[in-house]
């Protein structure tokens, strides 16, 4: 990478940093994140970081392709530009229709 491309990176994304589950890492915190063992009693547990994690992914099980939108979603997201024109019409209208109800 050449300083041009550097600067260009660091400007427009950011000062790189180190990312666990979706959080930024602090310089000092530079634990082993993941399954914690007790040697002694063989007990294991995951650390705190990765129980949010496993807490939270709860959308789909491990290994399974995620499921694709409905033809509805698909559908909306195709044409969400007309559906919030479509909105703003429809709210212009009823404004516009209000307005000649109350003036009479």
């Amino acid at each position: 990478m050449d300083p041009t491309d550097a600067f260009f990176t660091q400007t427009v994304v950011g000062a790189p940093f180190t990312v666990l589950l979706g959080r930024r890492r602090q310089p000092g915190g530079t634990d082993a994140e993941g399954l914690r063992i007790d040697m002694a009693t063989g007990e294991s547990r995951l650390s705190r970081l990765w129980q949010d994690w496993a807490v939270l992914s709860h959308a789909t099980a491990p290994g399974t392709a995620r499921a694709r939108p409905g033809r509805v979603r698909r559908l909306m997201e195709r044409h969400a530009l007309w559906v919030a024109v479509l909105g703003l019409l429809c709210l212009t209208g009823s404004a516009v229709s209000w307005g000649l109800l109350l003036w009479k």
